[in-house]
């Protein structure tokens, strides 16, 4: 089953970032922010999901309902893996270069302050996608429980 190439670069890219956003371990999404995040349909959604997951990129597994699956993506293990021997490299360099006092980049502090921040940013976004997605959620079983409400008054 194949995807065109600009929905397959669009699912990767956006697991690539869900998956940043939890540091490449296992998460829960619904369908429906996978398919509000991308723009796709909902039969994309599922070929893309299947497509995504017979080339190796994710793998997924059962969510804790029908609506919702968890996925591991598996690319970015190799690049976390290659990251983080390079953060490790770089903050060996850097402690020695402050110890020798001979060479210090003062734009080094702001670029990992700003990648915090980006990823933070990320963070914070994502919740708030949650809580607004609650508060649909919360809504239209408000909106659910007045019809019911309604009904039993006119019995």
């Amino acid at each position: 089953m194949r995807l065109k190439e600009k929905t397959h670069r669009k699912f990767v890219e956006f697991f690539e970032k869900i998956s940043s956003m939890y540091q490449g371990k296992d998460f829960e999404l619904a369908y429906s922010d996978i398919q509000r995040e991308t723009g796709a349909a909902s039969v994309t959604l599922k070929r893309a999901i299947q497509a995504l997951a017979e080339d190796g990129v994710i793998e997924v597994q059962p969510g804790r309902n029908s609506r919702y699956a968890r996925f591991r993506y598996l690319l970015v293990t190799q690049n976390t893996e290659g990251k983080s021997s390079e953060v490790v490299s770089n903050e060996t360099r850097n402690s020695e270069d402050l110890s020798h006092e001979d060479k210090v980049q003062p734009g080094g502090i702001s670029e990992s302050v700003n990648e915090d921040v980006s990823e933070l940013t990320q963070v914070v976004d994502h919740l708030r996608r949650r809580v607004r997605n609650q508060e649909m959620a919360i809504a239209l079983l408000q909106d659910r429980l007045a019809e019911i409400e309604d009904k039993m008054r006119k019995r």
